[in-house]
């Protein structure tokens, strides 16, 4: 059995390891295989016996990899062939004078034989282990874990030689000194083996990613390869090649922002013996300083960070589509259903989330529950169908009415809805397609449009919510390494923490890391509110591990600010410092800047009625991702120009001033949805509105 894989952890030290990478390692071991069996000699030899002890020399095979952990530990997980071959003996003993077979064949008479029993037994085994390792110090390691392998190969060769006197001329029947008495695969064996792995290895460093690791150890099974009768164990001595899987020094890539300084070589000088005992000089050190980054781009030393709690107010479309794939009636299973049975449940208010796609994917269910709840209102299912679609040009008499007749089955089957309420008509095109010579606008025209008698069916879905938003909101962390010559950079990780709890990890060794050490502020890395009051502080701490496995760090400390009235309400709450509505106006067609004027005028309305004195408006709009880029970012700037129109025309009809307005378009440049589905392409094609009001 493999006796040790070896471990060097690449965290020596490291409060977290998130940062660090894992290394790989290849190697051979040379065992020394000892055995204990009780394996009766093959019957009809001339003198039978008991092989009981057993032993054998042979390489073997593994590799994997390292995993760093916490502190001093680090795992190996491998991948290894152990060659357990071994060999037993029965002692040279004498061959009775009544056997034919002790013959002296020069004078007639029957001589005294010595013959050698061996059982050559050849075991191969593919199996996987995992150590925990622990760095003792400094590169020395030792390990400990379990093994599991298959026994792959298991055949004996059992033979008989005669071996004294050695001038004899007694010889078997076929004229030879030694026979073979068996040769066969070894039966009734445990396939399934296991184990532990012991070990110590010693990392020898020779290029800034590359090590030797000579290793000694010994694996203990405990499992039997023939039930009862043989077991096998291993000790000796492995050599392995490691490669730490990061950037190589000078790490070039790093220069713009991570500093890595080289010291000048140090010189010998001329000191008394008792200067041996003066501690080495730190041949690694590492600082650190953060910036904080305002949304206008401008830095700031030494930042405290203030944390603004925001009532807000999310306004959603509802696009009342539901597509179809092609030559399809089936509703696509990216659409969430309600059964009979767990419709009861379902309500529109626990659809809250930052994504009017996963929204629309519940659109069958809101407008359901919205029928059952409006008995007055009816609704008219058109279905449509794309004209150059293969499938659909197949089922081109039929494909359009059965796409409404599924979605009135589902509402009737799971909502109740009585069929009288749902009237279905089919067309071909729909009254406004999408272009429907390429693949995007085949797709956008396979649909059902839900037409309600009464608005409500179909209104926007409102939900609120308190948001706590940080200024600035971005920190940046300046790092600098300083290390000796030929030494290179292993691992490098900036982590945040706030009373221990990790807020940020930045892999400084990265690519996508490399000059862009940011801390974007957001909901998942938001520090907590601290209940002891306003006051906090976060810690940020940058730690370097270079390819000798020397650790160096240093932090700094970014003081906090909760700037609200009261730290400790729920979320619930709707008290904060400003109030914000966000509105999606989404009811652009394809490759068209004009509002529809029933449903836009009534969210716009809306947007009206929540400005006030100080109000703030910012206007976007986007683009689907197909068409040309220029085409984009004027379709999106005429769009956010349209809803500027019909809000200032809506204020002065309220006899309300003017707000400041701000228009911004962004063309094709942000995909809001996923645009390889119709509905994120059409939810894509729209103004986003905020409306920010100060409640202070």
């Amino acid at each position: 059995m493999l006796i040790f894989a070896g471990v060097v952890g690449i965290a020596q030290g490291d409060i977290f390891a998130q940062g660090q990478k894992p290394s790989f390692f290849f190697g051979v071991p040379f065992t020394s295989n000892k055995a204990n069996a009780s394996i009766d000699a093959y019957d009809g030899s001339t003198q039978c016996g008991v092989f009981q002890k057993g032993n054998g020399d042979a390489p073997s095979l593994f590799g994997g990899m390292t995993f760093p952990l916490a502190g001093h530990f680090s795992i190996d997980a491998k991948l290894e062939y152990d060659n357990l071959s071994t060999s037993f003996n029965i002692p040279a003993s004498p061959i009775s004078k009544n056997n034919p077979l002790a013959l002296n064949l020069f004078n007639r008479t029957y001589d005294t034989i010595w013959r050698n029993r061996l059982y050559d037994a050849s075991l191969g085994m593919a199996g996987a282990a995992v150590l925990l390792s622990y760095s003792v110090i400094p590169r020395l390691n030792v390990s400990a874990g379990p093994f599991l392998g298959l026994l792959v190969r298991h055949s004996y060769n059992e033979t008989e030689a005669l071996v004294y006197p050695a001038d004899s001329t007694a010889r078997y029947a076929d004229g030879l000194s030694s026979r073979t008495i068996g040769s066969n695969m070894i039966s009734n064996v445990n396939v399934l083996q296991a184990g532990v792995e012991l070990g110590v290895s010693y990392e020898l460093p020779f290029e800034p990613h590359l090590a030797l690791r000579p290793s000694i150890g010994a694996t203990i099974p405990f499992t039997s390869i023939i039930p009862n009768h043989l077991f096998v164990y291993s000790i000796g001595g492995s050599i392995a090649l490691v490669y730490h899987f990061s950037e190589p020094e000078p790490m070039p890539a790093l220069a713009s922002e991570l500093e890595v300084q080289k010291a000048p070589a140090r010189r010998p000088m001329a000191m008394p013996i008792a200067s041996s005992l003066v501690p080495k000089p730190a041949m690694l050190e590492v600082s650190i300083h953060a910036l904080g980054v305002e949304g206008n781009g401008r830095e700031v030393s030494e930042p405290v960070i203030s944390i603004e709690r925001t009532h807000v107010t999310e306004v959603y479309p509802m696009l009342h589509y539901v597509f179809f794939g092609d030559g399809s009636a089936r509703i696509p299973e990216r659409y969430d259903l309600e059964t009979a049975q767990t419709r009861q449940s379902f309500n529109e208010k626990d659809l809250y989330t930052d994504n009017a796609l996963e929204i629309h994917h519940h659109v069958l269910d809101i407008i359901g529950k919205r029928l059952s709840e409006n008995l007055s209102a009816n609704i008219t299912l058109v279905g449509t169908r794309s004209e150059h679609s293969p499938g659909d040009s197949t089922h081109a008499e039929t494909i359009a009415m059965d796409r409404a007749r599924t979605v009135q089955d589902y509402l009737a089957n799971v909502w109740g809805i009585s069929r009288e309420r749902m009237r279905l008509r089919a067309r071909g095109l729909p009254e406004v397609p999408s272009d429907d010579r390429n693949r995007f606008g085949e797709a956008e025209n396979r649909r059902v449009e839900i037409i309600p008698s009464t608005p409500d069916i179909t209104a926007p879905l409102w939900t609120e919510h308190v948001e706590r938003v940080a200024t600035p909101p971005r920190i940046d962390f300046v790092p600098s390494i300083t290390t000796e010559e030929k030494v290179g950079i292993r691992s490098a990780t900036i982590t945040v923490l706030q009373h221990g709890h990790l807020l940020r990890t930045i892999d400084a060794l990265s690519d996508s890391a490399v000059g862009e050490y940011r801390w974007t502020i957001d909901d998942r890395s938001m520090p907590g509110e601290n209940p002891a009051g306003p006051r906090d502080s976060l810690t940020y701490i940058f730690t370097a591990v270079d390819s000798l496995n020397d650790t160096a760090r240093a932090s700094g400390v970014i003081h906090l600010w909760e700037n609200a009235r009261d730290i400790t309400a729920h979320a619930s709450d709707t008290e904060g410092d400003k109030q914000v509505e966000r509105y999606s106006l989404i009811l652009f067609d394809y490759s068209s800047s004009q509002l529809d004027k029933t449903e836009s005028e009534r969210i716009v309305s809306d947007m009206a009625s929540d400005i006030r004195g100080q109000t703030r408006v910012t206007l976007t709009g986007h683009t689907d991702q197909t068409g040309d880029e220029a085409f984009n970012d004027e379709l999106s700037r005429e769009r956010a120009m349209r809803a500027a129109q019909m809000l200032k025309a809506q204020l002065v009809e309220l006899g309300k001033p003017e707000p400041s307005i701000a228009v911004e378009w962004r063309g094709a440049r942000d995909e809001l949805f996923d645009n390889s589905i119709p509905e994120g392409r059409v939810l894509s094609r729209t103004v986003r509105a905020i409306i920010e009001n100060p409640t202070k």
